[in-house]
Formats: C-alpha cells, structure tokens, sequence
C-alpha cells in the first residue's frame, strides 16, 4: 500500500495560522483585562486564587466589640420603638399574612427602629452582613457612629479580645418582636432583638424590653 500524505492547501494554511492568532489574541486580553482590573481595585498581584482573595479581605471582628455595638442597637432601637408608642401615633399598616394566618402588622415604631439598629451596625461594622425583619430604605440612611468603648461588664465576662474572619459574621436583627401586642399598647411583651451568628453558628444574642428598659 502507498504510503498516505496529508496536503494544506495555501488557503487552508491561512485559516489555521487565522484561527491560532485568535486564540492567542483572546487569550491575552483576558490576561491583561484581569491585571488591569487588580490594579484598578488597588490589589496585588498573584497566582491563582490569591488575588481575589486578597481584594476580599474585609479584616476581623472583635466579638467583644460586635456584643457592645448589638447591646447599643437594640437600646437605640427600644428608644424609638418606646418614643413612637408614647406619642400614640402608630402608622400602623398591614404587610400581609402570617404562615398562621394572622395580620402581620408593621407600624412607625418598626420602621425607625430598624432604621436605628441597622445602621448603627453597619456603620460600626460596614464588611458584616446584616440580615432584618423589615426594608432598609437606603434613601433614609442614617450615619451613626460609635466610640469603640466596650462597656465594663463585658470586659469583666470576656477578658481577652475574640477575633474572627470578618466575612464569617452575620447579624440577624429584630427590630419590634411583637408587633401586634404593640399596637394593642401591651409593653411588656415588645422587645427589640440582635443574634450574631458565626459560619453560621450562633454565638451572641441580645434581647431589650424598652419599657422596662432591661436587656
């Protein structure tokens, strides 16, 4: 049998050359467009995951310090919740049905609670994930700050700092739990409430009675 030979004709020579500088030029850009894009973010330079990662890095979080700001935001948010019942003028609203099928209720006392606690969380701790019950409106933002003072009594339970990742934290907050027994003005059911949760774990929660004013 003759020996076979395969033949490239100048045309199809010209494809193959087409077609390995397009991959070769695709290749590149998205080289360059992938350093440009670091240098852009203001982040180093580096193999593999590295770079993404070090651009993420939101620093840790003082468990001490998370426990006096959630203390401070559910006092802050009891204030206003005990400020809005005090003057009678509720603004009550229904925002549909609970899975029992009851009214689920929302009122002014709800609304500038959460308003409070939210943003006093998020301005103490700005790369912490922080979940609540009611809308953030983010045109009514409210810039709140706090003096970094952790308060005796938890020094004195927690005498070393507690540090953990910074994107490990998430916060739960509750601005008025018991809403309908608010509008029915029975105080001393409504409390205001923060749980901070670790990969997922709970580690902290604060619960405040803003009539009685105990946390």
């Amino acid at each position: 049998m003759a020996p076979m030979g395969i033949r490239l004709s100048p045309l199809g020579v010209a494809v193959f050359c087409l077609l390995g500088l397009g991959v070769l030029y695709h290749l590149y850009s998205g080289f360059l467009a992938g350093r440009f894009s670091l240098f852009g973010l203001g982040g180093e330079l580096g193999g593999g995951a590295a770079g993404p990662a070090a651009v993420a890095d939101a620093g840790t979080v003082d468990l001490r310090e998370m426990l006096a700001v959630s203390v401070l935001a559910a006092v802050r948010g009891g204030d206003e919740v005990r400020r809005v019942r005090e003057s009678n003028v509720l603004h009550e609203k229904s925002k549909g049905k609970t899975r029992e099928g009851a009214e689920d209720k929302m009122t002014s006392g709800d609304v500038l609670s959460n308003r409070k606690m939210f943003y006093l969380l998020k301005t103490a701790f700005p790369s912490v994930q922080i979940n609540t019950e009611e809308h953030v409106d983010a045109n009514d933002k409210e810039v709140i700050l706090w003096d970094h003072k952790i308060p005796e009594d938890i020094l004195k339970e927690i005498t070393t700092p507690k540090e953990v990742p910074a994107e490990s934290v998430t916060v739960w907050i509750d601005p008025l739990d018991a809403t309908q027994e608010y509008t029915e003005d029975l105080r001393k059911y409504v409390t205001t409430m923060v749980c901070v949760a670790v990969n997922g774990k709970p580690v902290l929660g604060v619960i405040h009675k803003p009539f009685s004013e105990y946390t």
